[in-house]
């Protein structure tokens, strides 16, 4: 056999038919799987097995293994679990039971265990609050509830039978609503407007400081709602062509416009026409 041959079948010699590796002691010689479950039933007398021998040879199995890389790391890490079980049987031989120091080992296990086990639960709740949708991000909490209506008197019916009489008697032609309709800047206008600031458009200019002055009367709120949403539009609109450029920084920040180097495609064209 050559060398390479050698060295490429020597991690296999080390590994027994069923896949664990195999230790010799002088009490012992086979797979650490088999050891263990002889240990368990106490079939094998552990007393007659180094601890340092069994720690060395573990080692020597486990690096080699992994520096040819000949088993899969599933197997490694079921071999060191067994080889952990294997060296808690045998510390419990080197401390009699029974004894303050037994008894202090104890503690300090479960101590030890109960920390391990404070801590992954801890991961996992740290986990579970890092997946959960976040308020105001993911979702959003339902409208405020509308105020319960005060109670009012009981009307007199036969007032109200009178009113009635009164309103059936004007004339069909007195009795037509006709609301007005609110003030509202719509996009076209909207449009209109950012293809005449668009020449002397600065950079990075907030969208809210292109909107026309809202008129001094009553619905000012409503007509600069409306007058944001078709600003909007319009800018969106621009930026499809290539006029404009709309950046925001992250949801629900304030939108910023700037001029783009792209010539104006929509414009070029109704000066073409």
């Amino acid at each position: 056999m050559t060398p390479e041959a050698e060295d490429i079948a020597a991690p296999r010699a080390a590994v027994g038919n069923s896949g664990a590796p195999v230790l010799r002691f002088e009490a012992w010689e086979g797979p650490l799987d088999l050891l263990l479950e002889l240990a368990r039933a106490q079939r094998v007398d552990l007393a007659r097995i180094s601890v340092t021998d069994l720690a060395a040879q573990f080692v020597v199995v486990l690096d080699t293994a992994i520096l040819r890389r000949a088993v899969p790391l599933s197997r490694l890490a079921e071999w060191t679990i067994m080889a952990a079980w294997l060296l808690l049987l045998r510390s419990r031989l080197l401390l009699p039971a029974g004894t303050p120091e037994s008894a202090e080992a104890e503690r300090e296990a479960a101590d030890l265990r109960r920390r391990l086990a404070d801590r992954e639960a801890a991961r996992r709740l740290a986990d579970w609050l890092e997946r959960r949708q976040r308020l105001g991000r993911e979702v959003f909490a339902r409208g405020a509830a509308e105020p319960e209506a005060t109670a009012e008197p009981a009307a007199d019916v036969t007032e109200l039978l009178r009113a009635c009489f009164k309103l059936l008697q004007v004339p069909l032609r007195e009795r037509v609503y006709r609301p007005r309709p609110p003030q509202l800047w719509r996009a076209p206008e909207a449009l209109a407007r950012l293809r005449a600031l668009l020449p002397g458009l600065p950079e990075g200019v907030p969208l809210e400081q292109l909107l026309p002055p809202a008129p001094a009367e009553e619905g000012a709120a409503l007509w600069r709602r409306s007058a944001l949403a078709s600003t909007l539009l319009a800018g969106l609109e621009l930026s499809r062509d290539g006029a404009i450029v709309l950046e925001q920084d992250a949801a629900f920040e304030p939108i910023r416009v700037s001029p783009s180097a792209m010539p104006d495609v929509s414009a070029a064209e109704s000066a073409a026409a």
